[in-house]
């Protein structure tokens, strides 16, 4: 899954639950607006992966 198309690393899950950060952009770069957008988002997927099933 792409954050969004503006930033230069994509977040998805493995199959054995691990998040995984791939980076997609031409500049491995972001502003302080994208960071933090891309922090929370990896906070998301982590308290997902941790919330009981």
């Amino acid at each position: 899954m792409v954050i969004s198309p503006s930033l230069p690393f994509a977040a998805t899950t493995s199959p054995n639950g691990d998040i995984v950060v791939f980076y997609v952009g031409p500049e491995p770069r972001m502003t302080p607006e994208q960071a933090l957008a891309f922090a929370d988002r990896l906070r998301d997927m982590a308290a997902e992966r941790l919330a009981p099933a």
